[in-house]
């Protein structure tokens, strides 16, 4: 199965999941007047829109590179994963306004016991689901997937919120299920913030980890020719590592030996990283 079919599998099951839970969640919080549960409903509404929004950028990305494109459509993913982090931000916000809302009003109502059973079942729903999802986006190397996954953690830790809230408003403190919303809320925040701000490295071509830049100094020394390696570049392209370096060696060798030594550069760094799509090296005499 391709990258494609794979994330597409992955997020039409979590689409549907994610579908039936927030319409569970949100009839079992009226019913027993719970506001955290309704308020993670909401949470895993935005879920079903975030996963949308996942299957659109996978469509987009897996599009081949054309005269437009020369790199390929590989930060459609990345755009997505924006949107995902905006949504996760504003509904974030929504839930806490509402939260503070009650609690100043002082029109908090202790919710019935059935509450209790609606956050168990999301808690182990939504766990299962990051944990499905998070597999397969790491397998397939997806950004968008990746981001997603923790969209359906962030809505676990919101039902343990709830449920806490929940139990501690029916032990005679009504006003701590309001207090659970807000709790909610700021944990979507944090993790909407979190996800923005990886996206936005990407798209100013932010520099990768240590790690891989001396991998790809290790690869290009491997050639015996080259006698030195220097302003090594590596930033993400969607799935793609865009690397440009420069190497040194002997001055004396021809144009053809030059060429198959930056050849052979090029398929070291390679063979050490797959995800290096795109490599460009620059020659200098040593």
């Amino acid at each position: 199965m391709g990258r494609y079919q794979q994330a597409k599998k992955v997020s039409l099951h979590t689409l549907t999941i994610n579908g039936l839970l927030s319409l569970f969640k949100l009839i079992i919080g009226l019913l027993s007047h719970s506001r955290a549960l309704i308020a993670d409903s909401f949470h895993s509404a935005s879920d079903f829109l975030s996963t949308i929004v996942v299957i659109l950028g996978m469509r987009i990305a897996k599009q081949p590179a054309d005269t437009k494109h020369p790199y390929g459509h590989g930060r459609a993913e990345t755009i997505a994963a924006k949107i995902l982090a905006i949504i996760l931000i504003i509904t974030g916000f929504n839930i806490l306004y509402s939260g503070f809302k009650a609690i100043r009003i002082g029109n908090a109502v202790t919710p019935s016991s059935i509450a209790i059973w609606g956050a168990l079942i999301s808690i182990i729903v939504k766990e299962w689901m990051y944990r499905y999802t998070y597999r397969v986006g790491k397998q397939i190397q997806s950004q968008a997937l990746i981001a997603d996954a923790w969209h359906h953690r962030s809505d676990s830790m919101s039902s343990i919120a709830s449920l806490t809230g929940i139990i501690l408003a029916r032990l005679g403190w009504p006003w701590v299920d309001a207090l659970a919303a807000i709790v909610v809320s700021l944990l979507i925040i944090k993790t909407g913030a979190a996800i923005f701000l990886t996206a936005v490295d990407e798209v100013m071509d932010s520099q990768l980890e240590s790690e891989i830049i001396e991998t790809i100094k290790t690869a290009a020394l491997s050639i015996n020719e080259i006698t030195a390696v220097k302003d090594v570049f590596v930033h993400s392209f969607g799935t793609d590592y865009h690397v440009s370096l420069t190497i040194t060696a002997d001055s004396d060798m021809s144009l053809s030996e030059g060429h198959q030594i930056v050849h052979d550069v090029e398929n070291a760094i390679k063979l050490k990283i797959e995800k290096a799509n795109h490599i460009s090296i620059h020659i200098e005499p040593n």
